[in-house]
């Protein structure tokens, strides 16, 4: 009998670890979703995508185009104006992960907020910025 209960102590509290795990990760797992990656032509030094490319809940997405350096993020805020960042780490020019939190750095672990900017050193400077606008539901991005 008393092996039994062992037993079932021993898997009862190791079901409350594993729910209570799961739910301190999953904000963070969210945050990690994969975004929308777009690949746009560049036409006369602009870069266009639909607004309809931001789906629900999703504040970032990826372009991709093979005459860039670096991707770039577009970023939809709260009031449906859009920002559009490179994504290249303001250190040591390194590509920058992103999220619907933010962007991040693996080489020396900088971050910057979905606004550009810095969150985290060693980069001391902000994101670099596009000028972008919306005109008839396509966002424009100026490079």
């Amino acid at each position: 009998m008393q092996e039994n209960r062992r037993e079932f102590i021993k898997r009862s509290c190791g079901l409350c670890a594993s729910v209570v795990g799961i739910s301190i990760l999953s904000p963070a797992l969210q945050g990690c979703s994969t975004l929308t990656r777009l690949q746009p032509v560049l036409v006369k030094g602009v870069l266009s995508i639909p607004v309809s490319s931001f789906i629900e809940k999703q504040q970032v997405v990826i372009i991709e185009n093979s005459t860039l350096d670096y991707e770039i993020a577009v970023v939809k805020s709260m009031n449906n104006t859009y920002r559009s960042f490179e994504l290249r780490c303001t250190h040591q020019e390194t590509s920058l992960i992103a999220t619907n939190s933010g962007f991040h750095c693996n080489l020396h672990g900088s971050s910057f907020s979905l606004t550009g900017k810095v969150n985290n050193p060693p980069a001391s400077s902000n994101l670099k910025e596009y000028k972008t606008t919306v005109n008839s539901g396509i966002i424009e991005i100026m490079l």
